[in-house]
């Protein structure tokens, strides 16, 4: 039907006469041509289909233009959706992957519609010929398991709930294969065997507890039982007690992958996840293999673990809680024996591990941290208890040394804050259970710690360099040095050498600082201090000759225990650092004592001594190799070698 105008013609395909046809708009003969479709004027047909006598045939938008959308609602889209994922795995699980029945909706239909017979109508109004639409299952109402009175629940069918509940849709299933659960222990090939892992928590329960006393394991804690309820802390343990260094090594790269995936891959938090850091924390020397120490990231991720689990303080509802109206933390409840050992000894660990490497903080301390020791300190269950009270005490007077150092201008607290600190030092000994007046581990961090206050008065700026009146302060401050150093060696050559399996990283790096100091105090040049005098009183030498024969004689019984191994034990491995640092101050004290070292001569001193054993050849060892697998001993400490 034509609709004329005064000034032009529009036919029914809404074109006007004499005018090309708008896109889309062409008659079908000229759209199978390909070519301009032009209306002619006065006619219905156009100029193409008149001139070859063909019939003109308007063709049928596809598309409704500027037409309102039907409104699909997204509970509708997300049920649709839904149904189409249901039918997809009906289909997969039917026998011999067949086709999915007539009544089962088409998995290829995943475009949301609210009904069957609002897509027709949609398809209908914009298309001659009908596009089949899929047609979704009668919602039915299924059956729940029953409750209350033994009736059944209804569940309607157009839920997910109610799609999967259809054994009278779907053909016999194959039997669904359990859950398979994510491992609780590293994957390693090396597992040890029941009489290793009894031996393995012997040695730990005897050895290692003495100096970290992080968890309390009764003597009726069996291996297999710690299995069950700590697991990463089972094989943690395992892995520091395997006497076998390869294999320690092996279980040590399936410790960090497992950390990895656990903690980054998984976010999984758990307690036993924070006792198994704990164990790698404390004795890291069974873990290190020609690399750096992953002290630092051990470190952090044990804190993350503290900060995530609400172990440190009591965590606080964040500001948007309230504009959201939802808690986003479950109720404070009563923090467990095991949680308070376990924030405290991780402060212990980080804190002496900041002191010793000074490249990251000590957790921080917190009042409820403070309540946990106090809890600790009045209900404790074993003497672990009291250790390890005692041991964070005196390492909380260290960490206000390291925050008083990092703060003041010269890294030198004034000398009232010392004084202060070593009285509260004081008052620690001095309250010490009756049991732990002769603890050689306590006794030994007191030492320490005495040692690391005088050393910051020695520190200290001079009053004058050019006066020629002599500091007595800073001369009894470095006296007072070299007697903590002497407490600190007389309290470890009292411990026998088959205990050092159980000492800490951070012991051994308590005795690193104490050589290196001794050496300071045997090589100071200074008029007014006599050298000679420190080395008749505690020589540097002679201790170094001690702490050798100790790592020899327990080296030699580990390798009895283990048999041949490719990677030398952590021992050995002191042995060697300990030997080189030696050759390297034998020269320096020779030269202080103008002793020379091409042999002959008359020999007296104990450099003199030295050379007449026969060790002269060690002299040309460097103090460090560059390809020396030792070379890492040379940052640990975080200290400068040179003189």
């Amino acid at each position: 039907m034509e609709t004329t105008s005064s000034s032009s013609t529009t036919t029914t395909n809404g074109s006007v006469d004499g005018m090309p046809a708008p896109y889309g708009r062409a008659c079908t003969n000229c759209a199978r041509a390909k070519c301009r479709c032009i209306y002619r004027t006065g006619g219905a047909d156009c100029e193409r289909c008149h001139r070859l006598r063909k019939e003109c045939i308007p063709s049928v938008s596809v598309r409704k233009r500027n037409g309102k959308r039907t409104h699909v609602s997204r509970a509708a889209q997300l049920e649709a959706k839904l149904e189409d994922l249901v039918s997809l795995l009906r289909h997969q699980a039917g026998p011999g992957g067949t086709a999915p029945s007539p009544g089962e909706p088409s998995v290829a239909s995943s475009t949301p519609a609210p009904s069957a017979r609002s897509a027709a109508s949609v398809a209908g109004d914009h298309s001659p010929h009908p596009v089949p639409v899929a047609v979704l299952p009668p919602q039915l109402p299924d059956c729940h398991p029953a409750h209350g009175k033994g009736r059944p629940t209804p569940v309607a069918r157009g839920t997910l709930l109610g799609s999967v509940f259809e054994p009278q849709d779907v053909g016999p299933r194959s039997p669904t294969p359990p859950p398979v659960e994510p491992p609780a222990i590293p994957y390693c090939t090396y597992q040890p065997s029941p009489f290793e892992a009894a031996d393995g928590l012997v040695t730990f329960r005897k050895y290692m507890l003495i100096f970290l006393p992080f968890v309390y394991l009764p003597s009726n804690m069996t291996e297999e039982r710690l299995r069950k309820t700590y697991p990463f802390l089972w094989f943690s343990i395992m892995t520091v007690t395997s006497k076998n260094a390869d294999r320690r090594l092996v279980m040590s790269e399936s410790i960090k992958k497992f950390i990895a995936q656990k903690m980054v891959m998984e976010h999984e938090k758990s307690l036993d996840l924070l006792f198994g850091l704990l164990v790698i924390m404390g004795w890291t020397h069974y873990h290190i293999k020609r690399e750096k120490p992953i002290l630092s990231l051990l470190a952090s991720l044990a804190k993350s673990l503290v900060f995530d689990l609400g172990l440190n303080k009591v965590p606080s509802e964040p500001y948007i809680s309230a504009c959201l109206k939802t808690a986003f933390h479950p109720p404070p409840r009563e923090k467990t024996m095991e949680e308070r050992r376990a924030v405290l000894a991780c402060f212990l660990l980080t804190s002496q591990i900041s002191h010793s490497l000074k490249r990251l903080d000590a957790l921080t301390w917190t009042s409820h941290m403070e309540e946990s020791l106090q809890f600790l300190t009045q209900r404790h269950e074993w003497e672990g208890d009291d250790l390890l009270v005692a041991q964070v005490k005196i390492q909380l007077i260290v960490e206000q040394l390291n925050r008083a150092t990092s703060q003041s201008i010269d890294n030198a607290p004034p000398s009232y804050y010392l004084s202060a600190l070593h009285t509260q030092l004081t008052n620690v000994k001095t309250q010490l259970p009756s049991h732990l007046q002769q603890n050689d581990t306590i006794l030994s961090h007191i030492s320490y710690t005495e040692l690391a206050i005088h050393e910051a008065a020695v520190a200290k700026p001079r009053i004058s360099p050019t006066t020629t009146v002599p500091d007595l302060q800073r001369y009894a401050a470095m006296e007072a040095c070299l007697n903590a150093i002497k407490d600190w060696f007389d309290r470890h050559f009292s411990i026998p050498s088959y205990v050092y399996i159980g000492m800490t990283f951070s012991y051994w790096c308590h005795m690193a600082h104490c050589l290196l100091s001794l050496y300071r105090l045997s090589v100071l040049d200074d008029p007014a201090w006599d050298r000679r005098a420190v080395r008749n009183k505690l020589d540097l030498l002679r201790i170094c000759d001690q702490l050798k024969l100790g790592f020899e004689e327990l080296s030699a019984k580990r390798r009895l225990d283990s048999g041949p191994t490719i990677e030398e034990d952590g021992f050995t491995k002191f042995n060697m650092m300990l030997r080189t640092m030696k050759s390297g101050w034998v020269a320096e004290l020779a030269a202080i004592d103008g002793v020379d070292l091409s042999g002959g001569g008359h020999h007296s001193s104990s450099v003199e001594q030295y050379l007449d054993a026969g060790n002269a050849n060690e002299l040309n060892l460097p103090l460090f190799h560059a390809e020396d697998p030792e070379a890492w001993m040379a940052g640990l400490f975080d200290m400068n070698w040179d003189p």
